[in-house]
């Protein structure tokens, strides 16, 4: 397991779908990235992933989550990094179990969709 995704809120704004959510991790942490799923839930009315650049996490516990959009909205990743110190700034975070810091972390998700057309 790695993160799941809640639907908070939806709207349309007459040219996009802005969703919001929040993640939960737990498990393992994969380097390159987890998979967030965004499949799951019709009401996004999208079948591609966030337009590039138009989704933001953010979180409590001082960690940096990047949304990378995949090809769908089953496949987008979140790539998590973490203050450097000898490593340099913000290294990736190292893959194994996820720290109880992110894994009790409140992470949320803004993300804007092209509508069906």
């Amino acid at each position: 397991m790695a993160l799941t995704f809640t639907l908070v809120d939806t709207w349309d704004d007459g040219k996009r779908i802005h969703v919001t959510g929040t993640a939960a991790a737990s498990g393992n942490y994969s380097t390159s990235g987890d998979t967030l799923d965004l499949s799951q839930f019709p009401l996004i009315a999208a079948t591609q992933a966030p337009i590039q650049g138009t989704a933001w996490m953010d979180g409590l516990a001082g960690y940096d989550y990047v949304f990378i959009p995949g090809s769908s909205l089953s496949n987008g990743k979140v790539k998590i990094f973490q203050q450097g110190g000898s490593a340099g700034a913000f290294p990736e975070l190292a893959s194994g179990a996820y720290p109880s810091a992110i894994t009790s972390d409140t992470i949320t998700f803004y993300g804007i969709f092209k509508k069906m057309q």
